[in-house]
Order: C-alpha cells, then structure tokens, then sequence
C-alpha cells in the first residue's frame, strides 16, 4: 500500500454536504443534499470512503473525528469485504483515528429506505406502526440528469408515503457515479455504502434505520448489502438494520397485496423505455405481475398491466435473475395452490430453454436496447461528475 486516499469535507451549504475524494491523480467531488436538513462532520464519509480507499488498495485520511462504533464497525466491514473479494478489495488503514463520543438526542425517528419496489414496499407495510420516515434517493437507480423519471417517480411516492403517513426524505447524491471511477462495482461493492452514508447523513431525524434485503434466507451470497455486512454501518446514535430475509419475493407481494399505498403505486422497472415509471414488457415487470397474479390480486395494481404479455416473455432473453425469478414463482404457484397452465407453461420454458435459444433472444435484446443502454452508462457514468 503505496498511496492514500483523502477524504476532505467541505462545510456544509444550506441541505447539501460535500466532499473531495482524491487518490493519486484523481480527484472527485460527492455531494449530497437533501429537503431536510443532513448532519455535518467525518462520520457520513467513513462508508464511501472506506470502500474507495480498499479498493484503491490505499491507506483512507479523513479530515475530522470519527464515531467510535463507526470506526469500530468499519473494521468489520473490511475483514467481510476482504474475505468476499480477496482481489479486489484489499484490508487498508484509516490513518483518521481521532474519535468521538457525542451522544444524539433522544426521541429521533425509524427510517426506511422507500424506492417503491417490491422489498422496500414489504418492510414498510411489516413495519408501518414503528416507521416515522419513507427515504427516497435520487441517483440510486435514477441518473441524476434523468430529472423526468425522478420527478414522476417522486409525485408518485409522495402521494404513497401521504396514503402510509408517513413524511417523505429525498436525498440526491452523485456517489454511484463517483464510485464508480474509484472501480467500484456496484451490486458486489458500492450500494450498501451509498445508503450507509445517506443514514447517517440523517440522524438528526431517525436514530434506527431499515435497510430492505432483495435477498432470502438459505439464498445469501456475497453482495453489497448484507445482514451481516450493514449492521456495521450504525454508529453510536444509528442502528442499521438489514430486514426481509425471512420472505421471497412472492411471499413479499402477497404480504402487501391488501394494502392500497402500495398496490396503488409499486415501482419494480428497470428499462423505464419512454420514461415510464413501469413499463409492463421487461423481464422484471412480468415476474411482478406473476407475482401478483399468484398472490390473488390480479387487477388490483394500478401501475402494472392485469394481462401478462406472455407472447413477450416467450420470446424474451432470461437473465440469471430472471430464471431465478421463474423458479420462485413456479414454486408459489404450488405454495399458494394457483393453477394456471399458461403461466406454468411460460415458467417452465424460461427455466429450460436451451441456451442456444437464450442467447438468441439476448443478441435481439441487446440490439433494441443499443442505444438506451449507451445513454444509461453514460448518466451512470462521468457525466455527472464534478471533477478536477
């Protein structure tokens, strides 16, 4: 370990916090704002800048003390990421070892992270007594420049998070797009980070937060978040917890099918062609509508189409999530005694189509997305960026 990478954080500017991250010749601003106020100090930027200066394979300075638990916790995080990805996330040292004790105020709220999918929909219906605050993030799955869709999404999960009562926190940061320069992959490394720094941007306002897993029990593998990677995110005043494990994603549709917030506005896409907020023909959206379909709530859902396109979906590339998906909805039909042959049929095709065919079906995907698909890693990418 030959280099260093410097956090240096900027004083805070009215509901935005920034910081410069610069390691050899690179150099990049994040900044964070929100439509609450956000916590000063080193604290936030443990997270994002722990998992930058692994991967960088450099010893992390940061400007200013650190929480003890954070601190402690962050050395957790690098035995467990190390471990996962031995090449590519290297154990460093945090030269910052001044600490601090401040104890928060009492009384804060329960957080939790609300992008309107499936996972998030299921811990705030399981947890709608306990919860004071839905968290949406502009720049998580959205590119920032993307302000049609964030504004669409948003009307839509204000209206949600008024039917649930609950206030709703918009955060906007470009720290996907900053970690991604560091090398920084996203789904293995980075996105457990980003809402580690987000939470604890926010205990002003909520001192336990919960975090929701895609992710089912017996089925854990390495990944960003992690049940036993996030609870060391916390700090003295923020208790981090990784909930929904206990439930698939069909269990989880079926537990929220009666609650009209959700039904009324569940986002699951992830083409968004044209901007819609669900599109109704990807992969995704019709493993959605299965769900549903077998949870007895067809009709119910006001943002996805009743009628299944199973024309689409038979002749549609089935990733690894997606088979995945297909396994775990031909498996409820019989945990929830459904009978639809056509389903069933549709289901069992995905899961044993040659792979000839697959990828057959992934050349004409790819062609028809070329273009979006270009424009997306770009967004995602250094057009978003501040840099030196």
């Amino acid at each position: 370990m030959s280099s260093t990478l410097a956090v240096r954080v900027n004083p805070p500017s009215g509901n935005e916090v920034s910081a410069r991250f610069s390691v050899g010749k690179k150099s990049f601003t994040v900044r964070t704002s929100a439509n609450v106020s956000l916590a000063s100090g080193a604290t936030p930027w443990l997270a994002p800048g722990l998992l930058a200066a692994m991967r960088q394979n450099a010893a992390l300075d940061i400007d200013g003390p650190l929480d003890s638990v954070a601190l402690t916790g962050a050395e957790e995080v690098q035995r467990i990421m190390s471990d996962w990805y031995p090449a590519q996330m290297h154990a460093t040292a945090i030269l910052q070892q001044e600490t601090t004790n401040e104890t928060l105020a009492g009384g804060r709220g329960v957080g939790c992270f609300f992008s309107g999918g499936v996972d998030s929909f299921y811990s705030t219906v399981k947890h709608i007594d306990e919860i004071t605050h839905l968290i949406f993030i502009h720049g998580f799955d959205i590119p920032l420049d993307n302000e049609d869709l964030a504004e669409r999404t948003l009307r839509t999960l204000r209206k949600a998070a008024e039917d649930l009562g609950k206030p709703l926190i918009e955060v906007r940061t470009n720290l996907r797009q900053v970690h991604a320069l560091l090398g920084l992959d996203w789904e293995s490394h980075s996105h457990g980070s980003l809402l580690a720094h987000v939470a604890l941007l926010l205990t002003d306002h909520i001192g336990k937060l919960y975090l929701p897993s895609n992710r089912i029990e017996g089925e854990l593998e390495p990944y960003a978040t992690h049940p036993d990677l996030d609870k060391h995110w916390g700090s003295r005043g923020l208790e981090i917890e990784h909930d929904g494990n206990e439930a698939n994603r069909p269990m989880k549709v079926a537990a929220f099918a009666d609650s009209e917030p959700a039904m009324n506005n569940l986002r699951v896409c992830w083409w968004n062609k044209d901007n819609d907020y669900n599109c109704g023909h990807c992969e995704k959206c019709i493993r959605t509508m299965m769900n549903i379909k077998i949870a007895g709530a067809e009709g119910k859902c006001a943002t996805l189409p009743a009628d299944i396109p199973y024309d689409v979906y038979n002749r549609m590339y089935i990733n690894k999530p997606g088979k995945h998906g297909a396994v775990e909805n031909l498996k409820a039909m019989d945990d929830f005694g459904y009978r639809d042959a056509e389903m069933e049929r549709a289901l069992r095709d995905a899961i044993d189509r040659p792979t000839w065919q697959n990828q057959i079906f992934h050349a004409r995907q790819l062609a028809g997305l070329a273009p979006q698909f270009a424009g997306f890693l770009w967004k995602m990418g250094t057009g978003q960026l501040s840099q030196k």
